[in-house]
């Protein structure tokens, strides 16, 4: 039955130990890594799309919370909840997981976090377009096509007096090493992490598969 196949799949929990790959990113490996990152009290906000299936499987610390709206599907919408977030709870750490296609609806709002000073934690999946769409139809059609952006040049011009920090990672190694410098944020950071175009995280290819078989029969 489609309940039985939509259970998202086990993620090591921060506690266990992780050999980290030190191949190109996946939607895998990148779950794997951000999980050791997580600690107790973290508020992480999560869009639509590949990023709210691989949240799916993340196991939780203490007092950590997702901040997810799946019911409406409205993409775009963890950026300013992020900044309501961390407006709300200025001592907690935000981490902000938003996909390209997602971001660039609603990327302004960084900048309201730049002039209050904000610390988040954003890691923007960059599989160059709408990957989700993709794997549930039109793999190939134009319309899950979205402009290119350079990233990480964004957020220094949405302020010019609050220096954002900027990577751009295309291993779990990069992402592990920059990830170990923000254990306090002190200031906002801004991680492009490069996706492969049609990787899918497990809980997603289990619904596309699904999916599928249902609309096959």
């Amino acid at each position: 039955c489609l309940e039985c196949a939509f259970a998202p799949p086990p993620t090591r929990s921060a506690g266990q130990p992780v050999r980290i790959d030190k191949g190109e990113l996946t939607q895998e490996s990148f779950w794997q890594t951000l999980q050791q990152y997580l600690k107790p009290g973290d508020i992480i906000l999560v869009d639509q799309g590949t990023a709210a299936f691989g949240a799916a499987a993340l196991s939780l610390p203490d007092g950590a919370k997702v901040v997810v709206q799946p019911l409406w599907g409205s993409i775009g919408y963890s950026l300013p909840a992020a900044f309501g977030a961390q407006t709300a709870c200025p001592d907690r750490r935000v981490i902000l997981i938003i996909g390209d296609g997602a971001a660039q609806l609603t990327i302004q709002e960084m900048g309201s976090m730049l002039r209050d000073g904000q610390a988040p934690v954003i890691l923007l999946l960059n599989n160059d377009g709408y990957t989700v769409e993709r794997a549930i139809h039109g793999a190939a059609q134009r319309y899950n096509d979205i402009a290119s952006w350079n990233w990480t040049q964004i957020p220094p011009a949405l302020n010019a007096a609050q220096q954002a920090e900027c990577w751009r990672v295309t291993q779990a190694i990069q992402l592990a090493e920059v990830l170990e410098r923000l254990a306090r944020p002190q200031r906002l950071s801004f991680i492009e992490v490069m996706l492969p175009k049609a990787d899918l995280p497990e809980l997603l290819r289990t619904v596309t598969r699904a999916l599928e078989a249902r609309n096959g029969g």
